[in-house]
Parts: structure tokens; sequence; C-alpha cells
């Protein structure tokens, strides 16, 4: 079934949002490239503040689902290899030149207008990763893959060492980047797989 134009507007605005930012994408920029004339947006979106609103919010809950479907998949196998799955999951997403890029733009440099709505939907996306974090750590210490010990100085640690990830993202070409992703990753797993009690 081929994509409705209310999906093809939002998909183009996200493309235009993610290369340009809000001031530098008109309304004019999204129908040309969807193909259809400016009057005819207003049938689906009242506005580009509407427009970019939408395409912020449906970034951040495409994010979720990713972590969520990570897990699901995951949640058989070893912490480590959870835990990994998750950063590797996080990386992907960076990696894509459209929804990393708007991610970027979105959660680094929000317009000011936006601020309230993207925080808002951060800490929703990062409440629930906190819950899928809090569940591995707990499985983690009852099978004795790490050893007993405090689990929001895990989380915090994990979340230090995803933002750091992120921003170095953007500047290193891959090769180095995934290099820098692994060495990461391996010196966070052996401190708290090494530390406790």
């Amino acid at each position: 079934m081929p994509p409705s134009t209310y999906d093809k507007i939002k998909k183009s605005a996200l493309q235009l949002f993610a290369q340009r930012g809000y001031y530098g994408t008109s309304l004019n920029d999204v129908a040309n490239l969807v193909g259809i004339k400016k009057p005819s947006l207003y049938a689906h979106f009242k506005n580009k503040d509407e427009l970019f609103k939408t395409v912020i919010i449906e970034l951040v809950d495409v994010f979720t689902k990713k972590i969520t479907m990570t897990y699901q998949n995951a949640n058989h196998l070893s912490t480590r290899e959870q835990l990994l799955g998750m950063v590797t999951s996080m990386v992907d997403f960076w990696k894509d030149e459209e929804l990393g890029l708007l991610y970027k733009r979105s959660m680094l440099f929000p317009e000011e207008q936006f601020q309230a709505l993207t925080y808002e939907k951060f800490k929703q996306s990062e409440a629930h990763t906190t819950e899928i974090l809090n569940r591995i750590f707990i499985e983690a210490i009852r099978t004795e893959q790490i050893n007993e010990q405090e689990i929001p100085p895990l989380i915090d640690a994990f979340y230090c060492l995803i933002d750091g990830l992120f921003v170095q993202r953007f500047f290193y070409q891959p090769e180095e980047y995934e290099a820098k992703v692994s060495h990461a990753f391996d010196h966070y797993w052996k401190g708290i797989h090494q530390g406790g009690i």
C-alpha cells in the first residue's frame, strides 16, 4: 500500500528539517519535495509549527520503539550482550542521515518555541529507557552476571557513555567511530562487571 499524502509530508518535512533546521525550511520546500501545492498541506497541518511538532514527537517515538524492540529481541541474551545491543541500537539510530541528524538538532539545539516539547519528549524517552536498563541490571545481579551493587550509578554511567558516543558520532569517520564505541563499551563493561561489593 503506497504511503498517504500525510505520511509523505511528514517524511519530506523530516528530511528538510534535518538538513536545514526549522527556520531554513519553508512549507513551500516541503510541498515541492512531496510534489503537491502548498495549499494542499493545510488539509493535513494547520501551519509549520504543527508539522514540526508532529515530526519531533514521531522522531522520539521511533527512537523509543527501537530501544524497546532491541530489548525484547535480546532479553534472552547475556547482560553484556543486552547492553551492547542497546548501545549499538542507539548508535545505529544516530547514523541515520535524517533521523540521527534531526535528533541531534532537536536535542542539542532546540528552537526556543519547541524547547518545552523537546524536553518533555526526551524525559519520557529517558524514563522508558531507564525502566529497561533497570530490568536488565536487576536480572544481571540476580543471576550473578555482575556483582551486587547499587543500580542507579550503573544507569547514570550508561547514559554518560551514550552521551559521549552521541557527540563523538559527529566528529569521526565510521571506522574511527566504531573503534571508539568498542573501546568505550569494553571499559564500561569491565567497570560494572568488577564493581560492587
